[in-house]
């Protein structure tokens, strides 16, 4: 671990972090500063200049912080070191990154005390829009410290109930197509050609999908459909330009289920017009119920996405994991949460 300032001095000479990183003991020099650990994910597209960087670090030095940042190398880094940090008492995590690497943070947060905070990167960055976060990393960190701390719900995605290898979403999970798109675009397409290879590849998988017969079961409510889509969410926006779960919250213990029923491509057509219309909830052939669990049983096992991307687990129970994860947002009252700022 280095210090945010001395690393972002010497970052010219390299975007690799030296040393063993989110392990060991403390790594800031006062036990009684503010100390933030900065996730930063190196290949994230949109990621800030280094001269935004380094003017961040100069503001957070300027404002009594200590800041030390680690960056991510393999799928699952994020992870390891949000949990690093947390265990280590740290005051804040920063990931700079987009949905993908803010979810393998949550998944190392989740259930402890440390805030988590954002500078958006990446394709999309739908967490940023649903908390009103700016895209400047100055102004976005004026937001991690001086913001509002909420505690906000995930949803959990397994194989079974309480199933030890799930794992956390922030935003949604996305059954059948969705999943399916998600499964066919490769994380380097993703990263270098972003919303341009979801377009093409979405328009593909539309003309390949088959809707399937299900068994839902949300609440103990048994339900049977033929399922084109299904998005369970934790939050309101999709993929950055629309909503699908257009009244969920993230804060009422419930996870907002939206089911796309049909049988090909004409039906995907259709529904994908409706959303765009936002006409989407008015229809007969899509469901929407607010659940604490979702079981999906179907004759062969569906494609998944949770934050955006793949998940091979393919799991088929989806449950909420109330106030599990405390968020540093705006201080201002936003639709995304039910219960309104507590004065100050």
């Amino acid at each position: 671990m280095i210090a945010f300032g001395d690393f972002l001095s010497t970052a010219d000479r390299s975007w690799q972090l030296p040393g063993p990183w989110g392990k060991g003991s403390m790594a800031w020099k006062d036990a009684l500063m503010p100390s933030a650990l900065v996730i930063l994910n190196p290949v994230s597209p949109n990621l800030p200049s280094r001269q935004q960087l380094r003017e961040a670090a100069s503001w957070l030095r300027q404002r009594g912080w200590q800041a030390d940042w680690a960056f991510t190398r393999a799928p699952g880094d994020a992870t390891a070191i949000a949990a690093g940090a947390a265990r280590e008492g740290r005051s804040l995590v920063v990931v700079c990154g987009g949905d993908g690497t803010i979810n393998e943070a949550v998944n190392g947060l989740a259930g402890s005390d440390t805030p988590l905070a954002v500078i958006p990167a990446g394709t999309a960055n739908v967490w940023a829009k649903e908390a009103g976060i700016p895209r400047r990393p100055v102004a976005a960190l004026e937001v991690a410290i001086a913001g509002q701390a909420r505690r906000i719900d995930l949803g959990r995605a397994s194989r079974s109930s309480g199933e030890h290898e799930g794992r956390y979403f922030l935003l949604m999970a996305g059954v059948g197509l969705d999943g399916q798109i998600a499964a066919s675009l490769p994380l380097k397409i993703k990263r270098y050609a972003g919303a341009t290879a979801y377009a093409i590849t979405a328009v593909r998988e539309s003309l390949r999908c088959q809707g399937s017969r299900v068994k839902l079961v949300l609440d103990g409510e048994s339900l049977d459909a033929r399922l084109l889509m299904m998005v369970v969410g934790n939050t309101r926006n999709y993929a950055g330009i629309t909503r699908i779960t257009r009244r969920a919250y993230a804060d009422d213990g419930l996870l907002d289920v939206c089911v796309f029923q049909g049988r090909d491509t004409l039906d995907i057509i259709v529904h994908t017009l409706r959303v765009i219309a936002q006409a989407h909830l008015k229809a007969s052939s899509v469901l929407y119920r607010r659940a604490r669990r979702v079981e999906l049983h179907s004759d062969a096992a569906l494609p998944v996405q949770l934050d955006g991307d793949f998940y091979p687990g393919y799991p088929s129970v989806f449950e909420v994991a109330p106030a599990a994860l405390t968020v540093m947002v705006r201080r201002r009252d936003l639709p995304l949460f039910r219960r309104r700022e507590p004065p100050t």
